[in-house]
C-alpha cells in the first residue's frame, strides 16, 4: 500500500514521465515509448518511467545456459 501512495504522489508532481532508455518525454498513461518502442511502467519519484522486466530474455538466457551445461556434461563427463 505504501508503494502505491508514493506512485500516486509522484504522478501528482509530474505531468509527463521520461523514458529510461532514450529520455523522451511521455504521457503519464503511456505504456510504450514513441521513440525507442520499449515498454515502460509507472512513474517513479524522480519523474522517470520504470523499466519493466524482460522475462523473455531471462528465459532464453536460462535455456541457453542449461543447454551449455548439458553439452559440457555430454562431451566430457558422460561415460
Amino acid at each position: 500500500m505504501v508503494k502505491s501512495k508514493k506512485v500516486a504522489d509522484a504522478s501528482l508532481l509530474y505531468s509527463l514521465k521520461k523514458c529510461p532508455y532514450c529520455h523522451n518525454m511521455l504521457k503519464l498513461d503511456a505504456n510504450r515509448c514513441d521513440g525507442c518502442k520499449n515498454r515502460v511502467g509507472a512513474i517513479n519519484k524522480a519523474g522517470f518511467a520504470q523499466k519493466l522486466i524482460n522475462w523473455k530474455a531471462y528465459t532464453v538466457s536460462a535455456l541457453a545456459w542449461g543447454a551449455f551445461f548439458v553439452y559440457i556434461w555430454w562431451a566430457f563427463f558422460k561415460e
